[in-house]
């Protein structure tokens, strides 16, 4: 995952969910998720940035890119209302996630 060459897309987080992943070892979820870039299916690796664009880690995304326009920056309760289906609250679990 780390080297970079089976990444598929991008995605941009706010501070709360750097701080999140970093310092308590949570999940990433939709409502940390402010831009995403790149096309991808769920299942595929993502690269994470903070908003400065500096690189936050890695991981596995439940969602495709297209379902995470839809969802960006929403809580995960409402996942399910606006996709008809969820695949679970995180974006990307965090036992699917590197950290740097």
């Amino acid at each position: 995952m780390l080297s970079g060459l089976c990444t598929r897309g991008k995605l941009v987080i706010d501070t709360g969910a750097v701080k999140a992943l970093k310092k308590e070892n949570r999940s990433l979820l939709a409502a940390g998720v402010n831009q995403v870039e790149g096309n991808f299916q769920r299942g595929d690796i993502v690269n994470i940035y903070d908003v400065e664009g500096v690189r936050v880690g890695c991981g596995i995304s439940n969602y495709s890119s297209a379902d995470l326009a839809t969802i960006l920056g929403v809580h995960s309760g409402e996942i399910a209302t606006l996709l008809g289906y969820d695949y679970g609250s995180e974006v990307v679990h965090r036992n699917n996630l590197v950290v740097l």
